[in-house]
């Protein structure tokens, strides 16, 4: 029979980093198109399971060096690849036991039809605005998982000032993946001490100004995000002066001033084609992802988290 122990050493032994077990019950009042029971309604538990960001790939973005190798490894290799493989193997030891394994990749480009926001990795965001319940009782395709909040309730970290998961090794340098399932396995215990110290590092270092700093929190302009993302700030290693030449707000885009509509920021993605996007279309990142280096820098420096020792995943939590 299978237990949390053995779930996790398995996690480690196909490539985890991190994982961690949260109890089903702790997404009760959720809304039904982020709850995982609406997707297995057996569930007894959610696990979690975190992939590093080498230090090494972002070392070459934030030098110039290398700048298209974050989008390849650490984002496409990391979301897409590994965790498919990683997370077809373990549902076979679930489901060898005679549990269910309802596999949790990201879907980076689906936003549900309330959500009017955009992911700034991608080329695209479809918004499922034409989604209909089954029997107008269960919610709208596609549930789709906080994968930020699902994090803090495996146990792996706590969510930062702008509602991204830190986890306790790698701050915001990671990428995650879950299963939902009715096996029962003994969940872990919440963080009780924040990670994030909110000391708004993270809005100073974005190069356009997208995260602004409030006494209740942070507002992240996710729309203005995809265009400094992309590059559209004097600090981007390969911009030229051919970039926006005819834009009537060249200056204030490129000093990280301008603040995009939707409509406005799809307007200029054609003119930041820097670099090819990937073959699951996620677009190179130009801003140098300040905003999470920095953020991890401090905490490093805060003693906030604690890096691994050894190179094999070896981590309890």
């Amino acid at each position: 029979m299978i237990n949390s122990e053995y779930i996790k050493s398995m996690a480690f032994e196909y490539g985890a980093d991190l994982a961690g077990i949260g109890d089903i019950d702790l997404y009760e009042g959720s809304h039904p198109r982020q709850d995982p029971r609406q997707i297995c309604p057996t569930a007894r538990c959610i696990i979690g399971f975190a992939f590093r960001i080498p230090k090494g790939i972002i070392e070459s973005m934030q030098n110039g060096s290398q700048v298209y190798n974050y989008t390849l490894m650490g984002v496409k290799a990391n979301a897409e690849e590994k965790t498919m493989i990683f997370l077809m193997r373990m549902a076979r030891i679930i489901e060898n036991e005679g549990y269910e394994a309802c596999l949790q990749r990201t879907s980076p480009n689906i936003r549900v039809r309330d959500d009017h926001g955009t992911n700034p990795e991608v080329s695209v965001s479809y918004r499922l605005s034409k989604s209909v319940s089954v029997d107008g009782k269960r919610p709208e395709p596609e549930v789709l998982l906080d994968f930020d909040k699902a994090g803090a309730i495996c146990g792996m970290g706590t969510l930062g000032w702008r509602g991204n998961l830190l986890t306790t090794q790698f701050g915001p340098m990671q990428r995650l993946a879950f299963i939902v399932t009715n096996a029962p396995l003994e969940p872990d215990p919440l963080l009780e001490r924040p990670i994030c110290d909110n000391c708004g590092l993270c809005s100073e270092a974005c190069p356009g100004h997208t995260i602004s700093y409030l006494v209740d929190g942070s507002r992240y302009d996710k729309w203005s995000c995809s265009v400094y993302y992309r590059g559209a700030h004097r600090s981007n290693p390969l911009m030229h002066d051919g970039i926006l030449k005819d834009h009537p707000e060249r200056e204030k885009i490129l000093n990280g001033d301008k603040k995009f509509s939707p409509e406005e920021a799809k307007s200029v993605y054609g003119e930041l084609d820097f670099l090819p996007p990937t073959q699951y279309g996620y677009v190179p990142c130009l801003c140098g992802k300040r905003c999470d280096t920095e953020c991890y820098r401090h905490l490093l420096e805060a003693g906030r988290i604690k890096p691994m020792k050894n190179n094999y995943g070896r981590v309890k939590i």
